[in-house]
């Protein structure tokens, strides 16, 4: 992994660019929030994007809702 950088985050999609700008000052991110606050419907390719393509920490969760349905967040990890 590399270190990110200006020129990594223009590699992303608009996107990928929307989520990492998210996830730099909120810190975190579900898919839902994700598919209703800027109708971004595949957050796990983003995601993919900002570690593969910028060079971003971002780890995974797994959590659990009301009713038991298992979803992803997303946090950045700053160094």
């Amino acid at each position: 992994m590399h270190t990110p950088t200006i020129a990594g985050d223009l590699k992303l999609t608009p996107q990928a660019r929307t989520v990492l700008a998210y996830l730099k000052k909120r810190g975190r991110i579900t898919p839902m929030k994700a598919l209703n606050v800027f109708g971004v419907s595949r957050l796990a390719s983003c995601i993919h994007e900002i570690r593969h393509r910028a060079g971003y920490v971002v780890k995974t969760y797994i959590n659990r809702d009301e009713q038991g349905h298992r979803y992803s967040r997303y946090e950045l990890t700053v160094h």
